[in-house]
């Protein structure tokens, strides 16, 4: 549990001190500009989607193999890719709001932009954290983390707070945030040799890789086809997803645990699932508790975020049961299995983001889980078993050591 609380304090706080920052802001400037959290929501599936290419893959690769050497260089790359591909949402951010049925307006495309490249620069941070994770650097991870996001709040209010023209201190923010980025980059990579191993890399995180763009689609879309029912969905999603967002990606610590015990085919199963369990039950207690102070600030529609909300927290709360089995089948049985079912689960939801009414993302994201829950229980009971507290595969001999 203790391991789970120091990976996940990293993602809250990469995810919980922006939301931070979001209020404030909005207080100071103007509080609908919350709403660009949701609004820009479907981005930071793009940034996942690198992270797992160019640091989650790369991390497990040179656990398997020895070779640490390609971990720099997919953190070089992947932050060349980042920026690539912020610059070309910014540059089209107009269309972007237009497509998902946002109204445009000035302040929106500003913060906007303002929030593509804040989230860009989140995502280099990870790729250094990642890094720092497998060499059981957590603490430091934790650290780096909570001060570039404390920073960016103090810089954000104070800049906000003194420079009145909103195009200038978005500059100014964003300048700062750059320079600090480019510092950690210098610090944390050590070496220059370019090797990628990009086949092994997506081997072993194709899970994650697929899942960011499955994500990345269902939100585009389906938020597209919920905000064209009126401002109160948007309102509905906005508050939901800040109160929710950051216990999600804290509970993705399980998956960064399962990985690495995985890896080197050491998951105390019973353990791991039982301390998963605890941090799920902590982090639907923790949103509703934030539900409940923050709803009468914003004073969404009670029935849509109470729908909203119930699917969420099934998923929390059944989810880690399916993680670890998910990482323990993708690193020590079949990766292709793995993903072909994760394509099912992406494709249900997908088909679901289509359907004309304003649940769609959330009909899909239930009917999806009770699939997964239906495979990854037959996985467990045909194909592996517990031998001393550790999951291991059936059929697999026992290495003996000669004397």
């Amino acid at each position: 549990m203790e391991r789970l609380l120091r990976i996940g304090l990293n993602s809250l706080l990469n995810s919980l001190l922006p939301i931070i920052m979001w209020f404030l802001m909005g207080e100071i400037i103007d509080r609908s500009i919350v709403n660009i959290f949701t609004i820009t929501y479907s981005f930071q599936f793009i940034i996942s989607l690198i992270v797992a290419i160019f640091a989650v893959g790369p991390n497990i690769t040179a656990a398997k193999n020895g070779n640490k050497k390609i971990i720099d260089s997919n953190i070089l790359l992947g932050t060349f890719i980042i920026f690539i591909i912020t610059i070309i949402f910014s540059i089209n951010v107009n269309s972007y709001m237009s497509f998902r049925n946002i109204e445009i307006t000035t302040l929106y495309t500003r913060y906007c932009i303002y929030s593509f490249f804040l989230m860009s620069f989140q995502a280099v941070v990870k790729l250094i954290c990642e890094k720092l994770y497998f060499k059981n650097k957590n603490k430091e991870s934790n650290n780096i983390t909570t001060l570039f996001n404390i920073l960016n709040i103090i810089l954000a209010v104070v800049i906000s707070l003194i420079v009145k023209n909103t195009i200038q201190s978005i500059i100014y923010i964003l300048l700062a945030n750059f320079l600090v980025v480019i510092f950690l980059l210098i610090k944390y990579i050590d070496s220059l040799t370019f090797r990628l191993c990009l086949k092994e890399n997506f081997k072993y995180a194709s899970n994650e890789i697929f899942d960011s763009l499955g994500m990345f689609i269902i939100y585009f879309i389906g938020q597209k086809i919920t905000f064209g029912f009126g401002a109160m969905y948007l309102f509905a999603m906005n508050f939901q997803t800040m109160i929710t967002d950051a216990q999600w990606d804290m509970s993705y610590s399980i998956i960064t645990a399962a990985t690495i015990d995985s890896s080197k085919d050491k998951l105390k199963y019973e353990e791991s699932l039982k301390n998963a369990n605890k941090l799920a039950r902590i982090l639907v207690l923790s949103s509703l508790l934030m539900g409940i102070v923050l709803y009468w600030f914003y004073k969404p529609n009670l029935l849509i975020v109470a729908i909203f909300l119930g699917v969420e927290f099934f998923d929390i709360l059944l989810t880690p049961k399916i993680w670890i089995r998910q990482q323990y089948i993708q690193i020590n049985y079949s990766a292709k299995k793995n993903v072909f079912h994760k394509n099912v689960y992406e494709i249900i939801r997908i088909v679901f983001s289509f359907v004309p009414t304003p649940f769609c993302t959330y009909i899909g994201q239930l009917v999806a889980f009770l699939y997964e829950i239906a495979v990854y229980n037959f996985y467990y009971n045909d194909k592996f078993y517990i031998e001393d507290g550790y999951l291991k595969m059936k059929g697999v001999k026992k290495k003996v050591k000669k004397i």
